[in-house]
């Protein structure tokens, strides 16, 4: 029997690839992780603050604490077992620009995991309006989609990235959330968001997790176990951080992200940006 969710609804995430809307967490909670990222951005650079859109649980104990966050691990325990690993923490903080956005893409498509089951956790309104996630149920089983790379100032995406293949995009929906709610779906799930429109920015967490029996990626990657056992050693352990933004901390970060960004970037002309410990500058 599942913990949280119902056994209709593991069957329409299986079916479908996505789930939306699940509560995680009260608005007010919501509202106060969304509070602690106002107050790290305000002490440091606009630039090292990109560094929060990949494995920020490395760089703040309290992401990880989002992470290791019972309830959250019990939902995904209903869909990929008891065995947990944390594949990244990712923020998505899309400014009310009516301008930057997100093309149509898989995850999976620069040789992450399989599977990596993604929440999209809404830490402000995420409706229509605000430039909210898209997605066409059951698209993540028509296999890996050709993609293309942009370094297009806009897109909020690490390569800029779009599919190329032809597809049909009619039977798409929006996943308009409330603050603390979130929607679960497959990194192979074809999905995209578009511009907000203000007048508020929106803040999206992506909590990313995979079971212990994933298939690796080609260019081995540490992830953090937070629950239960790994037999199948395809994963090195990432260490904890001792304190929001140490300089212990940003060393783990940017040995971990530097082999994050060989795995993503191996093929990309634009090479990576800030946001994996490059140059490049990331929306």
């Amino acid at each position: 029997m599942p913990k949280v969710l119902t056994e209709e609804q593991v069957r329409a995430y299986e079916r479908d690839g996505c789930l939306s809307p699940v509560r995680l967490m009260s608005a007010a909670r919501a509202r106060l992780y969304r509070e602690r990222f106002e107050a790290l951005e305000a002490r440091v650079s606009d630039v090292d603050i990109k560094k929060m859109k990949t494995k920020s649980h490395l760089l703040c104990p309290w992401v990880l604490e989002i992470a290791e966050d019972p309830h959250i691990l019990d939902v995904f325990e209903d869909l990929i077992g008891p065995n947990i690993r944390c594949w990244s923490m990712a923020w998505r903080v899309k400014k009310a620009d009516g301008e930057t956005f997100a093309g149509w893409h898989q995850d999976s498509s620069y040789g992450a995991a399989l599977p990596v089951v993604l929440a999209g956790l809404a830490l402000s309104d995420c409706g229509v309006k605000q430039g909210c996630l898209r997605g066409i149920p059951g698209s993540h089983r028509w296999g890996i989609l050709k993609h293309s790379e942009k370094d297009d100032p806009k897109s909020i995406l690490a390569r800029g990235q779009f599919i190329t293949d032809a597809f049909d995009d009619s039977k798409a929906v929006d996943f308009e959330l409330q603050p603390g709610e979130a929607v679960f779906f497959d990194n192979s799930l074809v999905h995209s968001s578009g511009v907000n429109a203000g007048p508020d920015r929106r803040f999206l967490l992506l909590v990313e997790m995979l079971p212990t029996w994933a298939k690796p990626p080609r260019v081995p990657q540490p992830t953090m176990l937070l629950r239960g056992v790994d037999t199948y050693g395809n994963f090195d352990d990432e260490p904890r951080p001792d304190a929001e933004w140490s300089a212990h901390a940003l060393a783990n970060w940017s040995a971990i992200t530097e082999k994050r960004a060989k795995l993503i970037f191996a093929d990309s002309r634009i090479g990576p940006s800030i946001a994996y410990g490059g140059t490049r500058q990331a929306v």
